[in-house]
């Protein structure tokens, strides 16, 4: 902490803040030498200081360059100077210049100049990523392309510190989970689709859609504040610079799935629609049940994809109008089978089962967006965006488990519980953006979003029978053993981004003063009811057709009795529900001042006002007395700084601080208790927001354009840590509580090098590239059972590493590429590995699950034959690890909790530009 305010008060002495500049970037050839590349010309933008040499390879960028319109002049020794007027320069975008010299007049056809706004080449990605002040690290399409990467999830994952933990459904970002990042979608905050997450889940996002995603780890006034770890951005595609019409199919297998007969929930469907995601029942006397308990199986769990890009531009007067349109559909098919187990720390069982899981995933994606562009730099761009996210999964599990049977002899190692689940979620994206430049010195930043989340869980269904050693038996005495339940999310959120720029001193000063301010609205009502099966006796079944007992003529004869979490009684329909409803007000000011042309500054201050009421009404507390409400009613003041500093055109240093907060979630409040096969969890009125602390130093040097080496070290604080973990109840669910104090520090190394380069007369090109980051960790959390959570929590150490912190990740690519003769072909093996990690921290003499490391490789190929014709093949965790959680007993001896293999992935896809 006293480092943080030393670092923070000396910095503020400098008085500096981010810039907004562009980039004019290319490549010269030479046009009497079959257009090789032309090394030593000059370039340079007439009217200021900026000039560049191009390298060996006839590439040259040139940074940091105002926003405007230029003439750019590049010249060689012995050959005519090219003069390159109204090149224009726009803020946040690389300007790039294709051009072939020659000893004689060069004609302007052999000029090709385009002004990219999307960040999609690796060169641009390395570019904006040098000219940042603030340490971004980004992932642009065409690497996404590269890697195979058919989502946002994967494609952080490949960035330096970045990992996902398997049961998680969202990243970790240096050993921070998804309560401390937070994800937007260009620049503009996103909803959740889960109650258990504060995040949308990335693997929503598919490739077809992303332009870039940038990961921003250092705190800056333009962030909301509820960030530790990082943002998350994904900017979406829009149409480049040609119109575009593009078709594409694929199809693939899972190696473990082909050869199995897949099981499927009875009432899902191949394209994850929902006829009726509300219960049916009205009255408890009556089975109106429309789904069956016995699932049905599919025969050819084959995996499909298709897609469809169209984009045009149109001119309007002197404006320019574009459109681009995406739409997708992919299904999947996984399975696994292994064991799970809840094992005393003495090793005794409470739970021993071998599984089998059947899990179908089907998506649709509809993008659209519209980019009117008026004159060279301003816009107005709608993007509207629909995603519809399907997962359907059956488990079947056989074994031991104490609360359906805990009598000693071989029968009670023969339960079953079966587990039907379906989650069917919809996001409606609707973003209005535009920027405008007001007059030689101002500009405005003006945007605004409106998006619904809704989540449904229609009739998810757990069966649970006992052996008696001749007949399966259902259980009694537990109603809930045998249950259906039905759930709602719907979430709505409004965003406005409001930031005003103002050169200073004159207009090419990259001095800059922003103001600005963001309001969020967010809304979420969530709604469930469960209907559980109370048989007076145990009662025989027939496990393969359970329809046969669980019907109207079972109720009518008291073979059971249809009671809910509320009971039979006067509130028996009144569904468990929580509400909530947060309102953010946030003020935004950045003073930028370049020093010289190697320092740069920057000092943020961001203010927030957050009003947010959770109101619930539950099993485990029925709101009786109307008084079940938690408020929060905070305001923060956040500093920022960002220091950028050039020793040499290729070598820059970067420091960033800055302060945030952590703010409990809606669900992490509300005491509503959910139930799986594995865990149980309920909220926690009595949580509070913790305080974070963070401070960057990195160091980058750029050997070209496309190589780099980059070293980041980081320490963040985080005052009274929020986490999950057991604690003292009636069945040890999981719940949330503040903890003591955490500590994370670490180093990250970034590598990427170009071993060949070729270029032949023929204007052929071979290149073999390698790209490496890896990640050390060092974490450290005080375990205390604070007074204020009303809750107990007995852990067994009283400090440790922070739960998803792996202390070693290594991310590895490497890539061949070859161009020739109308063939453009590419190949990469990509390697990710993480070392062992906590995956829950232990309590009540138990020691810590363990997840033990996993290294998984990939294999991708990309051909493209002439300009029409694409070919995709990727062969994915080529190694088929196993994922295994294990956990240390009292003997020493380390036991297999959880355990089971995902299979290899074969995909080939085959795309048509017309």
């Amino acid at each position: 902490m006293r480092l943080f305010l030393f670092l923070l008060v000396m910095s503020c002495s400098w008085m500096a803040a981010a810039q907004e500049v562009g980039i004019i970037a290319g490549k010269i050839t030479d046009k009497d030498a079959n257009d090789e590349p032309l090394p030593f010309a000059t370039v340079f933008v007439q009217g200021t200081q900026k000039g560049a040499n191009t390298d060996f390879d006839g590439l040259f960028r040139i940074d940091g360059v105002t926003p405007g319109t230029y003439t750019v002049e590049v010249r060689f020794v012995g050959y005519e100077t090219l003069e390159l007027a109204n090149i224009v320069v726009t803020a946040g975008k690389v300007t790039e210049i294709t051009a072939s010299m020659s000893a004689g007049a060069t004609s302007l056809e052999d000029v090709v100049v385009t002004a990219k706004t999307e960040k999609d080449s690796d060169i641009a990605m390395i570019m904006l990523q040098r000219e940042s002040l603030q340490m971004l690290q980004s992932i642009g399409a065409k690497e996404l392309s590269r890697k195979g990467v058919s989502n946002a999830e994967g494609a952080v994952t490949k960035v330096t510190g970045v990992s996902k933990q398997q049961g998680a459904k969202n990243v970790f970002v240096r050993g921070l989970g998804d309560r401390y990042n937070s994800t937007s979608l260009n620049n503009l905050p996103l909803p959740s689709e889960d109650p258990e997450y504060k995040n949308i889940a990335l693997s929503f996002f598919t490739s077809d859609i992303i332009n870039s995603i940038d990961v921003n780890k250092a705190f800056g006034a333009n962030l909301y504040g509820d960030v530790a770890g990082a943002n998350i951005n994904i900017t979406s595609k829009e149409l480049g610079n040609e119109d575009i019409f593009q078709i594409g199919i694929s199809s693939g297998i899972n190696t473990q799935t082909i050869s199995e007969d897949f099981y499927s929930a009875s009432g899902t469907s191949r394209l994850g629609t929902v006829d009726n995601p509300t219960t049916p029942i009205t009255d408890l006397t009556k089975y109106d049940f429309t789904n069956s308990f016995e699932p049905t199986k599919i025969n050819t769990p084959i995996n499909f994809g298709l897609s469809l890009n169209a984009g045009k531009k149109f001119q309007v007067g002197n404006n320019t109008l574009s459109t681009f349109l995406v739409a997708s559909h992919s299904s999947d098919f996984t399975y696994q089978n292994g064991v799970t187990r809840d094992i005393s720390p003495e090793g005794g069982a409470g739970k021993n089962l071998t599984f089998e899981k059947y899990e179908y995933h089907v998506s649709q994606v509809l993008m659209g967006n519209f980019k009117y562009e008026i004159g060279d730099n301003n816009f107005i761009a709608y993007n509207g965006t629909y995603i519809h996210d399907n997962n359907q999964n059956v488990g079947n599990y056989n074994g031991f488990n104490a609360t359906i049977n805990d009598n000693d002899g071989v029968n009670a190692n023969k339960t079953f519980i079966r587990r039907q689940q379906e989650n069917n979620n919809r996001l409606y994206v609707n973003q209005l953006l535009s920027y405008f430049e007001l007059n030689d010195i101002m500009s405005l930043d003006l945007s605004g979003s409106y998006n619904i989340v809704q989540g449904n869980e229609p009739d998810r269904r757990t069966n649970s029978y006992s052996f008696d050693g001749t007949n399966y038996r259902t259980v009694s005495g537990s109603a809930a053993a045998n249950h259906r339940f039905y759930s709602e999310l719907e979430e709505k959120d409004a965003a406005i981004l409001g930031l005003l720029s103002i050169k200073l001193d004159s207009e090419q000063s990259l001095n800059k003063l922003q103001l600005g301010g963001n309001f969020r609205s967010t809304k979420r009502d969530f709604s469930a009811q469960q209907f559980n099966f109370n048989f007076a006796s145990p009662t025989v079944i027939d496990r393969n057709n359970p329809d046969a007992l669980f019907n109207q003529q079972s109720i009518d004869n008291n073979t059971f009795s249809l009671i809910t979490s509320n009971g039979s009684g006067s509130r028996a329909f009144i569904p468990i529900t929580y509400s909530g409803d947060r309102t953010i007000y946030a003020g935004i000011a950045n003073y930028t001042r370049e020093f010289s042309s190697s320092l740069l500054l920057n000092l943020g201050l961001r203010y927030e006002n957050i009003e947010q009421d959770v109101i619930w009404d539950t099993n485990l507390d029925p709101n009786t007395f109307n008084n079940n409400i938690n408020t929060v009613s905070e305001s923060y003041i956040l500093p920022s700084i960002n220091v950028k500093y050039d020793f040499t055109d290729d070598k820059t240093f970067r420091l960033a601080a800055g302060k945030t907060y952590t703010l409990p979630q809606f669900k992490e409040v509300a005491p509503f208790l959910y139930e799986d096969v594995n865990f149980s969890s309920f909220g926690n009125p009595f949580l509070h927001a913790s305080n974070n602390y963070n401070i960057d130093l990195k160091y980058d040097w750029y050997f070209t354009n496309t190589e780099l080496v980059s070293v980041t070290g980081f320490y963040k604080r985080i005052e009274d840590a929020l986490n999950r973990v057991q604690v003292n109840s009636a069945a040890n669910e999981l719940s949330y509580v503040n903890t003591g104090n955490a500590n994370v520090a670490g180093i990250e190394l970034e590598f990427k090098k170009s071993l060949i380069q070729q270029y032949g007369d023929d204007n052929s090109m071979k290149l073999l590239n390698f790209g490496f980051n890896v990640s050390y960790l060092y974490s450290n959390q005080k375990l205390v059972d604070v007074p204020t959570d009303a809750l107990t929590v007995r852990f067994t150490n009283t400090e440790d590493k922070l739960e998803g912190a792996s202390p070693l990740l290594i991310n590895s690519d490497l890539t061949y590429q070859l161009e020739k003769d109308g063939l453009d072909f590419s190949t990469s093996l990509v390697l990710n590995y993480f070392s062992d990690r906590i995956f829950s921290l232990g309590t009540a003499g138990s020691q810590n699950i363990m997840e033990k490391s996993v290294p998984t490789l990939d294999f991708v190929t990309r051909t493209k034959l002439g300009e029409h014709l694409g070919l995709n093949l990727s062969l994915k965790n080529l190694l088929n690890p196993a994922f295994k959680l294990t956990k240390e007993l009292n003997n020493g001896n380390e036991t297999i909790i959880n355990s089971y293999k995902r299979g290899m992935n074969v995909s080939f896809g085959i795309n048509y530009t017309f």
